[in-house]
């Protein structure tokens, strides 16, 4: 049985004997030099959402941290029926095993818990810093069981700056809700989506591809990352045949997992590098990109030869099958519990 507790904390309690196996966090405890500020937080919070009503305002979702990584979660281990709980107001009702998936504020407090012996194992990620260095590399900090990252490039950035990590590391996806990332069997497929992301540097102009794909004939739809809302994406997938995604660097990918969801194959920009803060690092610009749900380019020549593969024989590709096998919401959130509770 799923509730709210009185707090309005999320749990799964069925029973005595099945009391959560996990905590999630991505806020401090209302608790000891945390009260009061989490206390104003919250007023804040609830006073900002009252002046500014808004259907684009996901700070007012329930989830806090990064909205897809925490919406996939929680969701998926409901769904899985899995016990847990979300963001308890009490650290009574914190399980042995505790992960922060956000806040350097949320971690600091857990390590303190766990120094308490309030908490047996701890994990930490994927949404706290970007550097394993930042905040005084809390991340390697010897109460951390384990760091969660969302791929394996990350990893490998976190252990140049702290090589004791090594070992403490494993690459975790969220997945996306199928029941909404899904075709719409009604929908004339026409258009080819190219999706821009220019996140930390330029990826070049895109506009040579619109013109290739208008000059074979093709319907072309541009999308520019953050002028969107999650219905208004969902319908320029629904319409489209294939996508064209350009992003400097993505240390997972959400955006293209929510297309295959929507069983659209992916043309994705292979970029190798990427630099920021002044730092430059090995990166991916698809994680997760797989044979079965697209293909990587790297100019505009070779992209021409993975479109005409594509075009050749669209039916390779099995984009939905291939995200409801790897990626959905309940797979991504079975695969956490199972690595945090083993």
């Amino acid at each position: 049985m799923q509730h709210t507790n009185e707090h309005g904390s999320e749990m799964i309690a069925m029973s005595s004997e099945n009391k959560p196996t996990i905590t999630v966090l991505t806020d401090p405890i209302p608790h000891g030099a945390y009260l009061l500020p989490e206390i104003f937080r919250q007023l804040a919070r609830t006073v900002r959402d009252w002046l500014r009503p808004s259907a684009k305002n996901y700070n007012r979702s329930k989830y806090r941290g990064h909205f897809a990584v925490t919406r996939s979660l929680v969701e998926g281990l409901h769904k899985s029926g899995l016990p847990f709980i979300y963001n308890p107001t009490s650290v009574r009702e914190l399980a042995d095993t505790v992960v922060v998936l956000a806040g350097v504020r949320t971690l600091r407090q857990a390590i303190e818990l766990k120094k308490m012996g309030k908490i047996k194992k701890l994990f930490a990620g994927p949404n706290i810093v970007v550097f394993s260095s930042d905040a005084d590399s809390i991340l390697a900090s010897p109460e951390v069981d384990a760091v969660i990252t969302p791929c394996d490039w990350v990893i490998d950035m976190y252990l140049e700056d702290n090589p004791s990590l090594q070992g403490r590391c494993f690459a975790w996806p969220a997945g996306v809700d199928a029941e909404f990332w899904k075709p719409d069997p009604g929908a004339t497929r026409k258009q080819i989506l190219i999706f821009e992301k220019q996140n930390n540097g330029p990826v070049g102009p895109i506009e040579p591809y619109a013109d290739y794909l208008r000059q074979k004939g093709y319907e072309v739809s541009i999308l520019k990352y953050g002028t969107y809302t999650h219905v208004q994406y969902l319908k320029e997938l629904q319409r489209s045949r294939l996508m064209i995604g350009f992003a400097t660097a993505e240390s997972q990918g959400i955006a293209w997992a929510e297309a295959w969801a929507a069983d659209v194959p992916t043309l994705i920009w292979q970029n190798n590098s990427n630099v920021h803060r002044g730092r430059s690092y090995l990166c991916s610009t698809a994680p997760y990109l797989h044979p079965e749900n697209g293909l990587f380019f790297d100019n505009l020549n070779d992209f021409k030869g993975k479109f005409e593969i594509w075009e050749a024989s669209p039916d390779q590709f099995a984009a939905r099958a291939w995200t409801l096998t790897n990626m959905s919401d309940e797979v991504s959130a079975g695969i956490l519990h199972q690595i945090v509770t083993k």
